[in-house]
């Protein structure tokens, strides 16, 4: 029974590997070249330390801000009671 699982197992590793390298490779990409162009709040930010800083979070949600660098969506508006009842 044991033997069995072992494939599985195998295969959940290399996936979740998988997924942490291309999140490495597209953290490093979207530090140099994306974080500018779709957050303008970081326009002014080019320190390095402020590059390696997002390095771990933009490698765990790299699928969502790819697409979001690749659209070249900004950030998402807030949607809540208070800002709708502000607008005209």
């Amino acid at each position: 029974m044991a033997d069995s699982s072992f494939p599985l197992v195998l295969l959940a590793l290399h996936a979740v590997q998988g997924y942490w390298y291309a999140g490495l490779l597209m953290a490093i990409l979207f530090s140099l070249f994306g974080v500018q162009a779709i957050d303008p709040a970081a326009k002014g930010w080019s320190h390095p330390l402020f590059r390696l800083v997002i390095i771990p979070g933009v490698s765990l949600f790299w699928p969502l801000l790819l697409v979001r660098w690749v659209r070249r969506q900004g950030p998402p508006q807030e949607r809540n009671a208070h800002r709708l009842a502000v607008r005209p």
